[in-house]
């Protein structure tokens, strides 16, 4: 299972495990998480940093928190509408 982690800064990514100072958004099969991360995220100016909206900006940590809960619900959404499976062939995506 992979987690998609956030850093106060607003740096989202995938990951195995959970590193100090990140907070657990969501978790789940790690393709799948990627592939929703690059669609919900906020691409930063170098095309490659993906940023929960609205985090970066947030001036308290109650702002940062709420801007994460309403990410973190975007997400679930998201990942309950599905598809669930995305086949190429035979092959699992």
């Amino acid at each position: 299972m992979a987690h998609i982690v956030c850093y106060r800064s607003g740096e989202a990514f995938v990951s195995r495990r959970v590193p100090k100072g990140t907070m657990k958004i969501v978790t789940g099969h790690g393709r799948r998480l990627k592939r929703i991360l690059s669609v919900c995220a906020r691409h930063a100016y170098d095309g490659k940093t993906l940023l929960v909206p609205g985090l970066p900006e947030a001036d308290s940590d109650l702002q940062a928190i709420k801007a994460v809960k309403g990410f973190e619900q975007m997400l679930r959404e998201r990942l309950a509408k599905g598809p669930h499976r995305r086949t190429k062939g035979r092959k699992l995506l």
